[in-house]
């Protein structure tokens, strides 16, 4: 009976497996090309998962295969389902012969500029059996693959779309991003942002991202916010493109400070400061961390302590010491 039942369930396994690739392939034929099984093969895989869940999940056509309510709600699942056992599997290895793992992270562009190479370098020193993969991208591209279990983590800034559902979002620090231009531009020196609100901006987020900073300075000075130029997803881009041009960006201080020693960009400095940005880290609320996303998570952390204490970030994280704890205890104790 046990052996039975091991086998329905492996097989069930396999159906949602044939599920998830034809939905990426976008047809039947597509992923029964790449998965060297045959088209008649996979379509009664699908037809006995559709019976075994009572639903219909795509409506089949001649311009291929496109999921129905149903289909698209069990999709979300099922990738997560997916992706969790991956992860089991993975973990399970590791611990009995010490096998390499894979670990993918994401960062924004802000994130990125902050917490890289540092981040990576530290992390295959703490865990060298770890292969590391980073994704640099924005929010709105990150968070449905920390849901859907792609990603382990991501540290970006906190989001007002409504994109974290699901999602656990830890706090990090607040950061006022700089104005830069090139050297020589001709509104250097200190200015209103009002000043600025016809030029020419480069923005390292996607069209229409609500939680751009510029967008949501100069709506706090009761201004229309200026309709980025460019659009660009990482800064290291932006700043050869500020560089050449008469734009201007908002970065990191840290960045903007590397950039004005290497002669490429000059700071506006504005009589109020930009609004500030929080930058955090999302996970998972309902999956338990790998060990490898753990020893991450406290390599960033330190990372973010570190420049608070410098003066640079305003930390928002509950930076405390081991003992602090036992000391409460203590105290709540003699009272």
């Amino acid at each position: 009976m046990h052996i039975a039942h091991h086998r329905e369930a492996g097989m069930k396994l396999q159906r949602i497996e044939h599920f998830i690739e034809i939905v990426e392939a976008g047809s039947i034929r597509g992923a029964a090309r790449r998965l060297g099984v045959s088209q008649p093969a996979l379509t009664r895989s699908l037809q006995q998962l559709e019976e075994d869940l009572g639903v219909l999940l795509m409506q089949r056509g001649v311009r291929g295969a496109s999921l129905t309510p149903a289909g698209s709600t069990f999709l979300a699942r099922a990738r997560v389902a997916h992706s969790e056992l991956d992860k089991a599997v993975e973990e399970a290895r590791r611990a009995v012969d010490n096998a390499s793992g894979l670990m993918t992270f994401g960062v924004s562009p802000v994130g990125a500029t902050l917490l890289l190479p540092e981040l990576a370098i530290t992390l295959q020193r703490q865990q060298p059996r770890t292969r590391v993969c980073i994704l640099e991208l924005s929010p709105s591209a990150l968070l449905p693959q920390v849901r859907d279990g792609a990603v382990e983590l991501a540290v970006t800034q906190r989001t007002r779309a409504n994109l974290d559902a699901g999602l656990q979002f830890r706090p990090l620090f607040d950061i006022q991003l700089r104005i830069a231009a090139r050297p020589g531009h001709p509104l250097a020196g200190p200015r209103e942002l009002h000043e600025l609100a016809e030029s020419s901006w480069v923005a390292p987020t996607v069209p229409g991202n609500p939680d751009d900073i510029i967008t949501q300075s100069f709506l706090a000075i009761g201004l229309p916010a200026p309709v980025p130029a460019v659009h660009c997803g990482s800064y290291f881009i932006a700043i050869d493109l500020i560089a050449a041009t008469d734009m201007l960006i908002s970065v990191p201080p840290p960045l903007l400070r590397s950039c004005v020693a290497a002669g490429k960009l000059v700071e506006i400095p504005l009589a109020k400061p930009l609004v500030p940005l929080r930058v955090g880290l999302y996970t998972r609320a309902d999956s338990p961390p790998m060990p490898a996303t753990k020893a991450a998570t406290q390599i960033i952390v330190a990372i973010a302590r570190r420049f608070a204490l410098s003066g640079e970030l305003r930390s928002t994280a509950p930076f405390t010491d081991p003992g602090a704890a036992k000391r409460r205890d203590r105290i709540k104790g003699a009272r």
